[in-house]
Formats: C-alpha cells, sequence, structure tokens
C-alpha cells in the first residue's frame, strides 16, 4: 500500500488579540503516529479542528497527497477526528450503534466481536467506564476508510489498563492509517509515538529528545532524578 501523507502548513489563528497559532507547520504519514504536546489553551484542540477542517482560519494549507483541501472532513476517505468529548447517543445501545455507525457488516462485526467489548453490546454508552467507552468510539473510528485519525485526548480519564489498550489499537492500525494524538497524559502519548511536537507561546517545537519537553518547561525537569 502507498504512503500517505498529511501536511499542515503555515497555519496562523488569532483569537481577539492573542494569535494562538503561529505559522505551524505539521505533518503525518500513514505508518506513524505523531505526539502533539502541550500546556492547556496552547491551541492543540484548535490546531486539530483546523487540520480536520471544522475550524477555518485565512492562514492554512492543509494537503493530503499533495492536494490541497479546504475542509477535509467533507471529502471521503481522508480523515477521522476523535473529540475531547463523548460523541455517542446514550439512548441506543451499543450493538445498534455500531449498526447504523458502520454499513458494511464485516466491520460491524469487527466490534461486535471485539474481545474487550462483546460483553458490553446490550449496554449504553453511559453505562461504560470512561476507558470503555474511549475505547469502542475509537475502534468505531478505526473501522472507517479514512488515511488519517486525530485524536482529541483519548486517554484521558481512562485507568492505566485501558490506555494500554488504546495504544495497542493504534499500533495494530499503523500499516494503512497515520496518527495524531493529543493528551496531557503525556506518557502514553510518548510510549505511542514516532515523532512528538510541542506546541509552546504560539509555535510548534519539534521534540528529538525527552528531556527537551522540561528544558522547554512542559514538564518538571527534576522528573528524570
Amino acid at each position: 500500500m502507498p504512503e500517505n501523507q498529511l501536511e499542515a502548513g503555515s497555519i496562523l489563528y488569532h483569537i481577539g488579540n492573542r494569535q494562538l497559532l503561529t505559522d505551524i507547520y505539521l505533518s503525518c504519514n500513514t505508518g506513524e503516529v505523531v505526539g502533539l504536546l502541550g500546556r492547556n489553551g496552547c491551541g492543540k484542540t484548535t490546531l486539530l479542528k483546523i487540520i480536520f477542517g471544522t475550524i477555518h482560519t485565512d492562514n492554512m494549507h492543509i494537503r493530503i497527497n499533495g492536494q490541497v483541501y479546504l475542509s477535509p472532513y467533507q471529502h471521503q476517505g481522508l480523515l477521522a477526528y476523535l473529540p475531547q468529548h463523548d460523541f455517542l447517543p446514550n439512548n441506543i445501545r451499543l450493538h445498534k450503534i455500531v449498526e447504523l455507525y458502520l454499513p458494511d457488516v464485516k466491520k460491524q462485526e469487527n466490534v461486535k466481536q471485539n474481545e474487550r467489548l462483546q460483553q458490553h453490546m446490550t449496554k449504553y454508552a453511559d453505562e461504560l467506564s470512561k476507558g470503555e467507552l474511549r475505547y469502542f468510539e475509537l475502534l468505531l473510528l478505526l473501522q472507517l476508510d479514512v488515511k488519517f485519525l486525530l485524536l482529541d485526548e483519548p486517554f484521558s480519564g481512562v485507568d492505566p489498563l485501558y490506555a494500554e489498550h488504546i495504544e495497542e489499537l493504534l499500533q495494530l492500525h499503523l500499516t494503512n492509517k497515520g496518527f495524531i494524538v493529543t493528551d496531557h497524559n503525556y506518557r502514553s502519548v510518548l510510549r505511542v509515538s514516532n515523532r512528538v511536537i510541542l506546541l509552546t507561546d504560539g509555535y510548534s517545537q519539534p521534540i528529538k529528545h525527552v528531556e527537551e519537553l522540561a528544558k522547554w518547561g512542559y514538564i518538571p525537569a527534576d522528573i528524570f532524578n
């Protein structure tokens, strides 16, 4: 399968008089996980939504395999987005959500027969733990025929065991997808990522060594002691 490339460049974004994002460049290839780290309010979610196409700015170039898209989410087969908040209805049982969300019967079975979810298929979404729900949401998105997934806090509020299960899911699907992942659980992000970008003071800073996160003030320096 040929490699696909997502590029987001020349991104500027203002909130009032504040310049939140300054000439951001970010790329991701199928077969890799790009971790996006940064403090609260630095623009991580805004950047993901700009890439997805639901937030617009006058300064942005989103390219997939060299073609420019203004709103990638409006085109089939490109991107899927996992938002911070739960997005599934609480009044429909899980097995019915699977059937409504995935027309393909084989893909429905991939979810329904999952060893961690099979026993929960007759439940409602709000009956699941946070980890079970995030795992279910992600597994649904992974069945879509898209090249890239943008994951906004997939590990937030998730117990350590399910964080590991989510990390495993990403690794299992690297053969045909690329991921951009942001989360305050930086340990999970670091474990699962091939490359890491830190958003700081409006700029994107590539991180080559974890110690650089302390240098930029994202994590305490004494964490390595």
